[in-house]
């Protein structure tokens, strides 16, 4: 059986133009290609647009499960024939000709179990391939065989540091990690910009804090402890200093920090 190509994107309330703009920049390179709705109501202009596409199936959770269920759940509806999984998220997008260095690299490269396309903005006409300990999932492939033996992605976790804990799970058992140079994977945002930073809702803080410190705790860090604390601590920096709503933002940091610590997991409840 000849293998195939696989991606598995994930949504929540999504603009549908401009996801389906970003959709058919790399829909023409898949073989398969499963989209996942986070979202609470069930859409229905979107859902009639996917189903005029070819080889593209819509799941609609009607509630939000999580980044990590999602992701999972999509990669389950993938025929077992798709041997190299692609992950997108709504607002990302990329070209066919940057996916098939991508996934002819894999394929090449016997030493690595997952590359993601670059993110800094550079053009190189060089293609190299640098180590790294994580990556964010979008833009990402990784093995099959690999995904699957590791258990795939950590559901409790819910939002904020899941596919860097998948990569620590995938480095703390010997695989590498690399992103290839000469590639791009462009990222369309509508959400206000502060200093270069994008400014998320204040319970996002919640999530991040509080998985930061449970991976500490369960020493899944891959010996990245003092980076996630750099990490935590400007992000607090960002939040408090240079943002609105700064008692809303330092009440989720503090709920998160005191979650974290107490070992909760899962979405956040009231």
């Amino acid at each position: 059986m000849k293998n195939k190509n696989g991606a598995v994107c994930v949504l929540f309330n999504p603009n549908v133009r401009e996801f389906v703009i970003n959709l058919n920049h790399y829909k023409p390179f898949f073989d398969e290609l499963v989209v996942v709705d986070n979202s609470d109501v069930f859409n229905h202009e979107l859902a009639h647009q996917l189903a005029l596409m070819k080889n593209v199936t819509y799941i609609s959770l009607g509630e939000n499960k999580g980044i990590g269920y999602a992701q999972n759940l999509g990669v389950l509806h993938l025929a077992a024939s798709i041997d190299k999984i692609c992950f997108f998220d709504q607002d990302s997008w990329t070209s066919v000709k940057d996916l098939e260095k991508l996934f002819s690299l894999l394929s090449a490269n016997q030493t690595y179990s997952m590359l993601a396309l670059s993110t800094d903005g550079l053009q190189s006409k060089r293609t190299n391939i640098k180590d790294v300990d994580e990556v964010i999932s979008s833009g990402s492939i990784v093995l099959r065989t690999v995904f699957e033996k590791l258990g795939g992605f950590d559901e409790s976790l819910f939002i904020d540091f899941v596919d860097y804990e998948f990569c620590w799970r995938m480095r703390a058992s010997g695989y590498r990690i690399g992103i290839v140079s000469g590639t791009q994977l462009h990222h369309q945002t509508n959400s206000q910009q502060v200093l270069k930073h994008t400014k998320s809702a204040p319970f996002r803080n919640y999530y991040v804090f509080r998985n930061a410190i449970l991976l500490i705790k369960q020493k899944l860090v891959f010996n990245r402890s003092s980076y996630v604390v750099g990490l935590l601590l400007k992000r607090a920096v960002f939040e408090i200093v240079f943002n609105d709503n700064r008692k809303s933002r330092i009440h989720f940091i503090m709920r998160g920090i005191v979650d974290g610590v107490k070992g909760r997991c899962g979405e956040l409840v009231g």
